[in-house]
């Protein structure tokens, strides 16, 4: 997917979890609005550079939102966590993911009490899936959740309730950065994430794994990476 003009600045500090305080150009300090729940270790560090998109509606009170960040060895991190719905969306419909072929994508689809972000269909066999977006990585390996998410833990129990019911499930962990070589859950942060992974996976729910090539211009998926669930850590 393409982004729109990005603008650069540099990265000053993050007051909480949904805004950072960025310095444009040799201006002033404004307040921007970070789309994402996640810690952002790693891809967000004081001075790095930044690239931001002006807010659609110009009398918001964060006037951008933070859209890059540069990584201190080297390339762009994605920080919006729903473009990796959007990054997964595109590829499907390209044909470019030989795990997702389809005929048809329908999106945000309610079952039990969870709205899932796909189910695509092949035919008259659907399959179902959920997207999260990966933007931690330390040597190679690319790690999820950066942060506690029971909500991710839910998912996955309703996916593999989909596949006890006998339909296909999965799903997919998206690295907006492109230096994940393999994926791995991310046990030191949620042990009950990565032992929900295991589980899931145990019971036939497809795990893949993809990272993404990024610019000021551009994003989009660029192969599929391995993934690597090891056994719980000992007590």
């Amino acid at each position: 997917m393409k982004f729109p003009a990005l603008i650069p600045a540099v990265f000053v500090k993050r007051p909480n979890r949904f805004t950072a305080d960025v310095r444009l150009g040799e201006g002033a300090v404004v307040r921007v609005y970070v789309p994402t729940t996640g810690r952002l270790t790693g891809a967000l560090r004081p001075g790095c550079r930044v690239w931001l998109e002006r807010a659609a509606n110009r009398e918001r009170k964060t006037p951008y939102t933070l859209v890059l960040t540069e990584l201190e060895e080297g390339g762009l991190c994605s920080v919006n966590a729903s473009l990796a719905n959007r990054i997964f969306e595109e590829s499907v419909l390209s044909g470019a993911l030989d795990a997702f072929r389809c005929d048809r994508v329908e999106r945000e689809v309610s079952w039990g009490s969870s709205r899932l972000d796909f189910r695509l269909w092949q035919g008259e066999r659907p399959c179902w899936v959920e997207v999260k977006s990966v933007t931690y990585a330390a040597e190679g390996v690319g790690m999820f959740p950066d942060a506690p998410t029971e909500r991710g833990r839910k998912h996955l129990g309703e996916l593999e309730k989909l596949v006890v019911e006998g339909q296909s499930a999965s799903v997919v962990f998206v690295a907006q950065r492109p230096d994940a070589e393999c994926f791995k859950p991310f046990e030191a942060i949620d042990p009950d994430f990565a032992n929900s992974l295991r589980l899931a996976q145990k019971q036939g729910v497809g795990v893949h794994a993809y990272r993404c090539e990024v610019s000021p211009e551009s994003i989009e998926i660029a192969e599929e990476i391995p993934v690597e669930i090891s056994p719980p850590l000992a007590k």
